[in-house]
């Protein structure tokens, strides 16, 4: 039954139950599915299951403040639009063809370290021009950790390096996990400057973001940074959650930072520095885009800002309420800005979602990037997940491809 924690329970208490029976037992002695012996698959089980816990008290958070007077039931059957429903001057960005291939990555048998699955993917054309990616994961060693990828002319993936991710965890330092990455090559200085979100307790406890730089040009070796950039006010509209630090440079050179967020609201807000990085304010227009408690995207979550012939493009994950991990379709919606700040939502929404039954993203579609392609085409990657995987992997990675 739907119910809105704010008015039927102590959201605190419930939070910190979970977190003391189920995320913190890896401090203890984390559960063994009953019905597993296997010693790989029972590492499997207990790291997915804190992984998941993770997702869970994410959806939670979000109940928390965005109740609806009346929610709708998910709508699964939702069409996305085609060539013929969109005029062709507004097709790019707008119209989504699922590239031959996905999910990129084969998944490896536990204790890989990435066996879990593959979210969160953020991917950046290196200094030779070939594309890499930074990916959120988990598995033998823990999670989440972040994964690093090169795509071949085909979009094929080769994991590198293979054998370790290139963020691990480490104890006692404010940035032990660290996730949902971004990043940008600096050409004068021949490497990476990353954000990402990072947290020793968890996600909601002790957040914040962090920026670093990398110590190669490969963006394999990382500097951990000491102290994060910006953690929520306790009084903000982001106090409860935040994620997905998604960097853009504007046209004048102003570097942002678009991030999901949850506290009195659920939307998007923004970070700006008009200092290369040195500094980060938030906007005073935050949030710069809100959940609609009417529509598809009553919650919302990660989000992806390119700049497209002179206008600012917003894909989000969004979904309907309440988010059940097992069955709760999640789309990508598309915003249109002028400025980046003032955003107004697609009229074709949702752009792209779900695939159909049996395939390998047939529950949800979540944490699109876009970029440019040198044939003048947008390239969308995100996770998908499928209903047979559930309780198996936390997502794999795919590739849409959308045509002017």
């Amino acid at each position: 039954m739907y119910f809105c924690f704010r008015e039927h329970v102590s959201w605190q208490n419930a939070i910190h139950k979970m977190l003391k029976s189920r995320w913190l037992s890896q401090k203890i002695q984390a559960p063994i599915h009953p019905n597993t012996t296997d010693l790989r698959e029972a590492d499997r089980y207990v790291t997915l299951e804190l992984m998941k816990t993770r997702l869970l008290l994410t959806s939670v958070l979000i109940l928390l403040f965005s109740c609806s007077e009346t929610p709708t039931e998910p709508d699964d059957t939702s069409p996305y639009p085609d060539p013929g429903d969109v005029p062709p001057g507004e097709r790019l960005g707008v119209v989504w063809e699922e590239l031959p291939g996905n999910p990129r990555i084969d998944q490896p048998d536990c204790p890989a370290w990435y066996c879990l699955g593959q979210t969160d993917p953020w991917v950046a054309k290196g200094p030779d021009g070939a594309l890499v990616a930074w990916f959120s994961t988990g598995g033998g060693l823990g999670g989440p950790v972040v994964g690093r990828a090169l795509f071949d002319q085909d979009l094929n993936v080769t994991i590198a390096p293979a054998e370790r991710p290139v963020l691990e965890l480490k104890d006692d330092v404010w940035n032990k996990h660290r996730e949902t990455v971004s990043a940008r090559w600096n050409p004068d200085d021949e490497n990476w400057t990353m954000w990402y979100l990072g947290y020793e307790t968890s996600f909601f406890e002790d957040p914040g973001f962090g920026q670093m730089r990398s110590l190669d040009s490969d963006g394999v070796e990382w500097e951990r940074s000491t102290t994060p950039i910006y953690t929520p006010d306790p009084d903000g509209w982001d106090f409860a959650f935040i994620t997905g630090p998604v960097f853009v440079e504007t046209p004048e050179g102003q570097w942002r930072l678009y991030y999901a967020g949850a506290g009195t609201t659920v939307g998007i807000g923004v970070l700006v520095s008009d200092d290369k990085g040195e500094s980060w304010q938030p906007h005073p227009s935050n949030p710069v885009f809100e959940r609609d408690l009417d529509s598809w995207d009553q919650g919302m979550l990660a989000a992806s800002v390119l700049l497209v012939d002179g206008k600012y493009m917003m894909w989000y994950s969004g979904y309907e309420e309440p988010l059940d991990l097992d069955e709760t379709p999640i789309y990508v919606g598309l915003a249109l800005s002028g400025d980046g700040i003032q955003w107004e939502r697609s009229e074709y929404n949702p752009v792209l979602g779900p695939g159909e039954t049996g395939s390998w993203n047939d529950l949800r579609v979540v944490s699109p990037h876009v970029i440019h392609g040198d044939d003048g085409m947008l390239y969308l990657f995100g996770h998908g997940q499928s209903r047979e995987n559930v309780g198996r992997f936390l997502g794999e990675i795919g590739v849409w491809r959308s045509r002017p």
